[in-house]
């Protein structure tokens, strides 16, 4: 399994996101019966950096490249928890910030 690249930590703040979702059906007293879709939880990081060089982009645009549809895995910049994980997005989004930099975005979610 890969390791994710040796790139700049996304800019602090970073989002996480526990995901479980859930089957709701609506009655017509007002009463709501539910349970959960799934067994487990997925865990998401959304991953954005406001600036990042093009060199460290183009490190992270070829890992994407090679690593899209496998899981590899992701140290957590505070935590330092390890999670394999996988691209949670068919993309990889950038913006131009300025010269030389980019605006990233590339969410990730535990396998």
């Amino acid at each position: 399994m890969a390791n994710w690249p040796s790139i700049p930590a996304a800019d602090f703040g970073t989002e996480e996101e526990v995901y479980k979702p859930q089957i709701r059906t609506e009655f017509e007293g007002g009463y709501v019966q539910s349970r959960s879709r799934t067994t487990r939880e997925i865990r998401r990081f959304p991953l954005a950096w406001e600036t990042m060089s093009n060199a460290d982009y183009a490190t992270l645009e070829t890992f994407f490249k090679v690593n899209q549809g496998n899981s590899f895995n992701w140290t957590h910049p505070m935590t330092n928890v390890t999670y394999a994980c996988r691209f949670s997005t068919d993309s990889l989004k950038s913006v131009w910030a300025g010269p030389g930099f980019r605006s990233v975005q590339c969410p990730i979610e535990v396998v």
